[in-house]
């Protein structure tokens, strides 16, 4: 008898800890997602921020050089970074100056694709196939998104 009670009490004490553990599985998915969604937003603020910052330079300073590297900067008539490299368009030239981790928390280095046309700049940065950023200096305004597709 002494030996059926503690193997029900072993019973339900195991229950309760499994039953614990999957919902903590369970919620551990969607707190995944939901701080991947933020990294990416943060991401992209970083990104504009850091885009601002070229510009306050250049209005300040005018062409100086602030990247970190020693590559030439090319800037528009109104002080954006322009993704201009060694005299072509580059939109990782762009990534490495706004965002030189090019990596996001749990997503990895993004697939690059250049959008640019004859009359704006457009880079998108597919970092998986939900999470993207567009990058785009269209007629001197410069916009940068960060896009969460539902997938």
């Amino acid at each position: 008898m002494i030996f059926e009670q503690r193997r029900a009490r072993f019973v339900i004490w195991f229950s309760l800890i499994v039953i614990l553990l999957m919902t903590l599985m369970s919620a551990w998915q969607s707190v995944e997602e939901e701080a991947t969604n933020t990294a990416v937003i943060v991401a992209s603020k970083r990104m504009l921020e850091r885009a601002n910052l070229f510009k306050q330079q250049y209005l300040l300073y005018g062409m100086k050089n602030i990247a970190e590297t020693s590559d030439e900067i090319h800037y528009s008539n109104t002080g954006w970074l322009l993704p201009i490299a060694e005299d072509s368009r580059s939109c990782d030239f762009w990534l490495s100056q706004l965002y030189p981790k090019k990596q996001i928390l749990g997503v990895g280095s993004p697939i690059i694709e250049d959008m640019s046309d004859q009359t704006q700049f457009h880079c998108r940065y597919h970092y998986t196939n939900k999470y993207q950023i567009d990058v785009q200096l269209n007629q001197e305004r410069f916009s940068i998104k960060a896009n969460i597709l539902a997938l």
